[in-house]
């Protein structure tokens, strides 16, 4: 009987009927699966839980109607249901699993009349003893209320969220007495992945214990050999909440584990094919080639798709065509698996999260909404892929009107009869759909967008969407309406602390967003966070870092407070919290670059050179062209004696800065240079221990870029004929030092600045010695061929001796007429008798 259960279970959670032994909690599941929940909540067993036909006077009922605590009343009663004798032959395991299923039948409903449609007859409140039917408004206060979590409110207008505190109350709260059921984890992760979904913010409480939850579900599953989709939809829907809150690391291997389960092959590559009307060639379309395995039916739900889908608008463009007309090497791919279209739509998603908002991202994600919609067999898979296709259709001016109809169709298909609740909700946990109010909310921005002000005010005010309210007034310069339409709601709502926080806007007066923290006592995050950034402008750290703080310790998953606070604290040199601050940010988004440079900067500032180093590293994987990080990186690494780090810093410096133009800073740090070069003369040990002669290819490489970009600097020039030299390679050593003196020689205030001229002079003597010293040196001019013995050698210079006089020569008479009778110019007339006398 057990295995028979457990049977149930995993048909609960995929929303199928399982093939195997009939047992009496057969009609509780098989109502669920085709979508007559009321059914199951109005059966004696739920009347018996949720108290129906208890009369006024019962103690329980009481308290409820005292305290309106819908959750501490459910649990009572599921207690008090679970710990009594039956007459029946229930086992625990049967009675446990049958208020599982009321809870599932619950948490339906409220998917039912928020999410899926169409709407259900039955109301939440008629469950219920009949006393509490006159306090309907106050418990639906109080359930809103119940929902928020960490400080985050729960969507006003949520419709029937008595529903899902009652699947709450018996999934979650209830949970240590629903032991033998194997998946109530995962359903409890996804009751609270739906209550997160009413949030105005992600919570991080609601976070983490989804999380947990879904680890705890991963040890109860079966065996991947037994059943693949069970799998399948746990790694997708596990990969859906990472990506929901911007944990896109952990995202993608769960997408990959849900497709190697299912057995889904697919790749993104490239087809020739045609995209307007008069297009008379073919050129390069993106397009997913995809296969699902053919150990199962691909096509589970298309019967049911046949009869009724989503309504889709045509183009009707005269140039565009509806779709990329591929040639025939892309057609006749076959029908995917529901199950496969939803890891599709997934890793559509994922292209989104981790890639710049600009047109190739858009294009990336085309071909995987694309390949969905050929064969879509299931009514909410479509809507989700209809609804993507709008969002990336928004964009281009050829599709945007036909993008807003066909999300205003989106929205308007929720009232409509067909398809079946159960077709509807087969699939909702293994898709992002947004809840109605949020569809309709995406409809009034694509109106804004548009142009279409009034029209999108008028449904954002029917919602009670207050701030994208205030912004249509502001975008018609109407912000007196806007004061008086807070004025008036504040009246009707006098404590609620959004509306105060929203007048804090309009009126930039820091005392609403005070009043807005006092009225929710202490409990509303957006209240000092807004007041938090009011400070921070004012240029009032202190006080910024104050409210911050208290905000994050409500809700801490906001990486822009953390970021701003880390700034605060740096103004206020409060380091440790500035360091606390610019971590929380890089742990929420590792791939904030100026989270990390910060983060860089403070450490930098606490002699922490290694941690800065390491900061500064992960800022430059998603800063590669900053040209300040890399040459904060490049000081740092000299610091640590990480030379080769250093070459490759200072190779992108030069690069970024010498191709761009008017830059004003050093293209090449000069000193830093000879430092690198004096290390690898000298063989300086690096950060690692090795030799940094062991990097001599790599310096040269180095000066080779450096010197074919910059002609008219003496430092870099002698740099290089010290390296050279010290190869060995001591022609090009001398044909550097001779490069350094023109640079001063050609200077064009040579003969009127005494500081050019005493440079010019020291570059002289040394080039004469190079002279004396290079000059009469024999070096291999070719390596030995074939037929000889020995490499060919050649002396330096041949005429080394005229090359030096010349040298002093020309110095002396450029700078005659000026500096004549100095110590200076006669120290070069005494260099040239030494010379002459050689």
């Amino acid at each position: 009987m057990t295995r028979t259960i457990e049977n149930w279970e995993w048909a609960l959670v995929l929303g199928r009927s399982p093939a195997g032994e009939p047992i009496a909690l057969g009609p509780f599941v098989e109502d669920i699966l085709k979508g007559d929940y009321t059914q199951v909540l109005t059966s004696p067993a739920a009347k018996e839980i949720f108290g129906t036909d208890l009369t006024a006077q019962d103690s329980n009922v009481e308290v409820l109607s005292e305290t309106l605590d819908i959750t501490a009343y459910i649990v009572n009663q599921v207690t008090a249901y679970l710990s009594k004798p039956t007459a029946t032959d229930s086992t625990t395991s049967e009675l446990q699993f049958q208020v599982v299923c009321i809870g599932v039948a619950a948490l339906y409903a409220f998917l039912q009349v928020g999410w899926t449609g169409p709407a259900l007859a039955a109301h939440a409140i008629g469950l219920l003893p009949e006393r509490l039917h006159q306090h309907s408004a106050q418990l639906q206060a109080r359930t809103l209320e119940a929902l928020s979590e960490d400080g985050e409110e729960a969507y006003s207008l949520t419709t029937e969220p008595l529903f899902l505190s009652i699947s709450k109350a018996i999934l979650v709260q209830c949970s240590d007495s629903l032991t033998d059921i194997k998946s109530i984890a995962w359903w409890r992760a996804r009751c609270l992945f739906t209550q997160q979904k009413l949030l105005d913010n992600l919570s991080e409480t609601m976070s983490n214990v989804i999380t947990a939850n879904m680890d705890e579900a991963r040890s109860k599953l079966p065996s991947l050999e037994e059943h693949r989709e069970l799998h399948a939809r746990y790694n997708l829907e596990y990969g859906l909440v990472h990506h929901y809150y911007h944990r896109d690391h952990k995202a993608v291997p769960c997408f990959e584990a849900a497709q190697d389960a299912s057995n889904f092959k697919w790749s993104l590559t490239g087809a020739r094919g045609k995209r307007t009307k008069h297009q008379d060639f073919d050129v390069a379309q993106l397009v997913v080639m995809a296969e699902s395995s053919s150990t199962e039916p691909a096509n589970d739900s298309a019967d049911d798709a046949a009869a009724s889908k989503p309504v889709t608008l045509e183009l009707n463009d005269d140039t565009l065509l509806e779709n990329v007309k591929f040639t025939e090497e892309t057609q006749g791919q076959g029908n995917l698996k529901i199950i496969d279209q939803c890891i599709l739509l997934a890793f559509c998603l994922n292209v989104k999260n981790t890639n710049p908002v600009d047109g190739l991202t858009t294009e990336e994600m085309v071909p995987y909404v694309r390949r969905v919609l050929e064969h879509a067999n299931n009514w909410m898979v479509h809507t989700m892929a209809l609804l993507l296709k709008t969002r990336l259709e928004s964009i281009k001016s050829r599709t945007v009107e036909r993008a807003a109809l066909q999300l205003q169709a989106l929205v308007d298909q929720f009232k409509l009869e067909e398809p079946s609740p159960a077709e509807r909700s087969a699939h909702i946990f293994s898709i992002l759909i947004p809840p109605k109010w949020e569809m309709e909310r995406e409809l009034g921005e694509r109106f804004v967008s548009l142009g279409v002000t009034r029209s999108a005010l008028e449904i954002f005010e029917r919602l009670e969407m207050w701030d994208d309210v205030i912004s249509c007034y502001q975008m018609l310069e109407q912000n007196k309406k806007a004061e008086a339409l807070v004025e008036e709601r504040l009246k009707v709502q006098p404590k609620s602390a959004k509306l105060y926080c929203v007048m804090g806007d309009l009126k930039s007066d820091p005392s609403y967003y005070e009043k807005a923290w006092q009225v929710s006592e202490g409990r509303y995050a957006r209240a000092m966070r807004s007041l938090g950034g009011y400070y921070f402008k004012k240029q009032e750290w202190v006080k910024a870092i104050e409210c911050y703080h208290r905000a994050l310790s409500l809700n801490a998953l906001f990486e822009n407070s953390w970021f701003v606070m880390g700034c605060a604290a740096m103004r206020v040199e409060d380091f440790d919290q500035a360091i606390r601050a610019f971590s929380r940010v890089v742990s929420l988004d590792h791939e904030n670059g100026e989270a990390w440079t910060n983060l860089a900067s403070v450490y930098i500032k606490q002699g922490k050179k290694r941690e800065a180093w390491r900061a500064l590293r992960e800022a430059l994987k998603n800063h590669f062209d900053n040209s300040k990080i890399w040459e904060n990186f490049l000081y740092v690494s000299v610091d640590l004696c990480e030379y080769q780090e250093a070459m490759h810093a200072m190779d992108r410096v030069l690069e970024i800065r010498a191709n761009r133009a008017g830059e004003k800073n050093p293209v090449v740090d000069e000193e830093i240079l000879d430092i690198l070069v004096r290390a690898v003369v000298g063989d300086m040990t690096d950060a690692n221990g090795v030799g940094a002669s062991h990097h001599a290819r790599r310096l040269q490489h180095l000066l080779n870029n450096i010197t074919s970009k910059i002609s008219n600097s003496p430092a870099i020039f002698r740099s290089a004929s010290k390296f050279y030299a010290s190869q060995g390679m001591l022609r090009k050593a001398l044909d550097y030092e001779q490069k350094a003196y023109r640079c001063l020689l050609n200077h064009p205030r040579l003969s009127e600045d005494e500081e050019v001229f005493k440079l010019a002079v020291q570059a002289a003597f040394v080039l004469v010695d190079a002279y004396v010293t290079m000059g009469p040196q024999m070096e291999e001019v070719r390596m030995a061929s074939a037929d000889e013995t020995e490499a060919q050698m050649e002396m330096v210079c041949k005429d080394w001796k005229y090359q030096a006089k010349t040298t002093l020569k020309t110095l002396v008479g450029r700078t005659k007429s000026t500096f004549e009778d100095t110590p200076l110019h006669d120290e070069l007339k005494e260099k040239l008798k030494e010379v002459n006398e050689l």
